[in-house]
């Protein structure tokens, strides 16, 4: 199931999209997962009880960062073990190589996903490694 929240269409501003994507039992302390969501490949992660989403693509090579492990705060592509710290999306290995990260959180047994949408007719801008909290 996902639904979608309409996209403001004023220049500038940006829109969030909500999807479920999965019971919170499907999704367990220490499992990660891939799937699909508002048209992009996301990694899911439960570290410890602490939810976590990023794009699912390694920065790297494009492996897909559901499939790597997590030890501490920091997460380790499967290929060729590029590391980022999963709570900040700042690059261990390659400061430059950060995460897309979106907002992970549990509503009864649903698990939703929160995925902020560029903003309207925004410039293409590079992306830098930036401490951007994800608001709880």
């Amino acid at each position: 199931m996902s639904f979608e929240a309409k996209r403001d269409e004023v220049k500038g501003s940006s829109a969030l999209s909500r999807h479920v994507v999965g019971k919170a039992r499907e999704l367990p302390p220490g499992l990660s997962r891939s799937l699909w969501a508002g048209g992009r490949r996301v990694a899911l992660f439960n570290m410890a009880g602490e939810l976590f989403a990023t794009d699912a693509a390694c920065p790297h090579m494009g492996a897909d960062l559901g499939n790597g492990t997590v030890s501490g705060d920091t997460l380790t592509c499967a290929w060729h073990h590029w590391q980022f710290n999963l709570r900040t999306g700042a690059g261990v290995t390659r400061s430059w190589a950060c995460l897309k990260r979106h907002r992970l959180t549990r509503e009864g047994e649903d698990l939703i996903l929160e995925i902020e949408e560029a903003p309207v007719d925004a410039e293409p801008a590079e992306e830098a490694c930036a401490d951007e909290s994800i608001p709880e």
